[in-house]
């Protein structure tokens, strides 16, 4: 690409984008004042609700129009009358005196709203399929128009008018239009559409893929609408705030989104639009329940949460539109962008009949849960497996970014779900020991380092195979049987570890102690650290403890009484379970000649060293304060705090790693018994069966993934399907023709 085409293509990106924006600043003047009119005109919750949704209603029916004539005339000439046409509007908004002309001047005003499909036709031509995701990214972020309008318009209002604020909006469209037609210009790879109106319809009536796509933006961008529109009112009546900081807060939600909408596109272009959205749907789940909190920690949490999501699945989707309709972006533009502004008309009018009705509105948040739940197994049936068949003609380095991609966003997501989970149960954060904090620290890194790892690791052929094998298996078979098998194996393998048994009785004992030892001083500690589970004195006998857990009152106890005792002194038992279980180690490590050759510091005795020391550390800290009145216990609390996070932080790194590994072994479990039920695989040279019919035939899949073809020339045969006995033969066979033709050509020499 020469410097010319790239410094064209920025310019009109620019263009778009800034048109977008000053599109969306128009589209935002009616909520931006929506408090004010609510005031002005002595409006009810529900006609609140629907002068705010109004401007969405002609904003989103207008993109399918649109959208067909960007696809037939350009972007240059539509977003230019579509400049005027959206001033006219402002100017009818700035004298309406009526409750009823103010309706009617905001559905006109959302004509502005239908710049979204003009832009998206306008830009996307400008670039190759590869970058339109990140292009359509930024392009979105023209979406802070109406952030900005709504921050500044009710801080402007007062020092220049509300009228002369919004003539002001509309001349600077205006003016804009001359700019935007002296310097716009249509791409090269744009061609008119020429079919006439009947031929796009179709595409609209029987392309389903054009429908899914309109579902998610349904939710993503309606999403988006709704809450940038609908946020100032319902801050200032739920929790009480003044316009101008519920504005504020409205204006963040609306900045994180939109900085988010073209990190989605990114996202898109290297994991696939489709990749994107399941995390994002997934995700929205949790953070949606959190707006139903009646109070501003969680509120906030979760708003910050869907907003971020909300914008990463913005750019996802208008990825996947040029990416499956490339001859008619616009058109399929303005059917998607059509259902997102109609996902942000509906919300505002359903939670102000929720208010008006019930009193409350956390039922839409509710129903946003569930909505997207549903989305997300849509996008597991339609998209992923399409997304699955692109990535198998992946370059491996590309694939190998986009599984680490892939993973950080897990890591992420998994990360932010255990803060907002440590926010909710210590009672946004009433019931968290600050003394704490640095464990708490350490936890989330290692939730971070752990998470990422473990989808690194999901992701590798093997394992991936195994995991898709056992869901293939678990539906096959049942998924009661399948539950059954699995619990039995947990039984039989996780707790009882008789597998081990078989080994060795002292090996088992080893293994059993630092299980539970360490098993059960998690259990303790950590909901301790989070703030879930605290202690207090009862008001009325301060020997008494009361058990909270996740700020409810659980139980009551005694302060002297055996249970007290044995419950706080609970981690001294798991010291002394871990220590005997070191002790155990050593000892076999010690005497075992095998495991003296095989073993390192790293993998071996650094995970026994940090145990010992956080084991020691913890039960000194016991002995000070029952003997020595508490001397040295300073020092000793520092001390123990860096073992602790030392090993949090080794936790992702090192052989720790194993304790999460392990229980994919009841996946494999369930796979070895469905492949003893097969009917194997015969050696085709000696005609015994040697292993599963699956397991070859996974064994054939994985293998190329991995580097290794072993089929023959001819494709007629594959080294994989021999025996193990027959495989040795054939290769002493191979070697012993190999020796004989050099002895030939050693005797043909002499």
């Amino acid at each position: 690409m020469s410097d010319s085409e790239s410094s064209s293509q920025r310019l009109q990106l620019w263009l778009g984008t800034i048109s977008f924006f000053l599109c969306f600043a128009v589209w935002g003047i009616v909520s931006s004042f929506a408090p004010a009119y609510r005031q002005q005109f002595h409006l009810t919750a529900t006609q609140t609700s629907l002068i705010v949704a109004v401007p969405v209603l002609l904003g989103s029916l207008g993109r399918i129009p649109l959208g067909m004539l960007t696809d037939r005339f350009g972007g240059r000439v539509v977003f230019t009358l579509l400049f005027l046409a959206s001033a006219g509007a402002g100017a009818v908004l700035a004298n309406v005196s009526t409750y009823g002309g103010l309706l009617a001047a905001g559905f006109f005003v959302g004509v502005a709203g239908s710049s979204f499909s003009v832009g998206v036709g306008f830009v996307s031509k400008w670039f190759a399929a590869e970058r339109q995701g990140t292009a359509l990214g930024l392009y979105g972020m023209g979406n802070m128009g109406q952030s900005a309008v709504v921050f500044l318009g009710p801080v402007l209002a007062v020092v220049i008018g509300r009228s002369n604020f919004i003539y002001g909006i509309s001349a600077l469209l205006v003016v804009w239009s001359v700019v935007f037609w002296m310097l716009a210009r249509n791409a090269p790879a744009f061609v008119p559409n020429k079919k006439g109106l009947g031929p796009m319809v179709q595409i609209l009536t029987k392309e389903p893929l054009a429908w899914v796509l309109s579902l998610f933006y349904f939710l993503t961008f309606g999403g988006f609408v709704a809450f940038s529109i609908y946020l100032p009112s319902l801050l200032k009546d739920d929790f009480g705030l003044a316009p101008a900081d519920a504005g504020f807060r409205a204006a963040g939600f609306v900045v994180l989104a939109t900085l988010l909408r073209p990190v989605g596109g990114a996202l898109a272009d290297r994991l696939g639009g489709a990749r994107v959205l399941w995390g994002v749907f997934l995700g929205i789940v949790p953070f949606a329940l959190l707006l139903a909190w009646p109070s501003m920690v969680p509120f906030t949490v979760g708003a910050l949460g869907c907003a971020a999501l909300l914008g990463l699945g913005n750019g996802a989707v208008f990825k996947l539109v040029p990416q499956y309709f490339p001859g008619n972006t616009a058109t399929v533009t303005g059917l998607v962008g059509a259902m997102g502004g109609l996902g942000g008309f509906f919300p505002p009018l359903l939670l102000g009949k929720f208010r008006d009705s019930l009193g409350v509105v956390w039922p839409g948040f509710v129903l946003l849960a569930v909505m997207s739940l549903l989305l997300w197994f849509l996008n597991l049936r339609v998209f992923i497996p399409r997304q699955q068949a692109l990535e198998l003609n992946q370059h491996p380095d590309f694939a190998r970014r986009s599984d680490q991609l892939r993973a950080g966003a897990w890591a992420v997501t998994v990360t932010g779900l255990l803060v907002a989970s440590i926010v909710i149960g210590s009672r946004n954060l009433q019931n968290f020991d600050a003394a704490l904090v640095v464990y708490t620290f350490a936890v989330i890194f290692a939730t971070f380092g752990v998470t990422y790892h473990y989808a690194v690791w999901l992701q590798k052929p093997p394992t991936k195979r195994y995991w898709q094998r056992s869901l293939e298996l678990a539906q096959s078979r049942g998924w009661l049987k399948t539950l059954a098998l699995v619990t039995q194996t947990a039984g039989t393998h996780l707790i009882a570890q008789k597998f081990i048994a078989k080994r060795s009785r002292t090996r088992w004992w080893m293994h059993q102690m630092l299980f539970w030892g360490c098993l059960s001083a998690a259990a303790i500690t950590f909901p301790l650290v989070f703030g879930w589970v605290n202690f207090t004195s009862h008001p009325d006998d301060q020997m008494t403890y009361i058990t909270w857990l996740f700020g409810f009152p659980v139980g009551t106890m005694p302060a002297r009484s055996l249970i007290a005792w044995v419950l706080f002194h609970g981690l001294d038992f798991s010291a002394v379970l871990v220590l005997g279980g070191i002790a155990l180690s050593l000892g076999r490590r010690m005497k075992d000649e095998g495991a003296l050759a095989l073993e390192t510091m790293a993998a071996d005795f650094l995970p026994l060293a940090l145990l010992f020391a956080i084991s020691v550390t913890g039960l000194a800290l016991t002995v000070s304060t029952l003997w020595f009145r508490g001397a040295f216990y300073g020092f000793l609390a520092v001390i123990h705090a860096i073992t602790v996070i030392s090993a949090l932080l080794f936790l992702p790194f090192g052989k720790f790693f194993h304790i999460f590994q392990r229980p994919a072994q009841l996946g494999v479990k369930v796979y070895q018994q469905a492949g003893a039920e097969d009917e194997g695989s015969q050696c085709p040279r000696c005609g015994q069966r040697f292993a599963s019919r699956m397991h070859i035939e996974d064994l054939k899949m994985v293998l190329p993934q991995l580097g290794f073809d072993y089929t023959s020339k001819d494709g007629s045969s594959h080294w994989q399907a021999l025996c193990p006995p027959c495989k040795r033969k054939t290769l002493a066979t191979v070697q012993m023709r190999v020796k004989e033709n050099a002895h030939g050509q050693a005797s043909a020499i002499r």
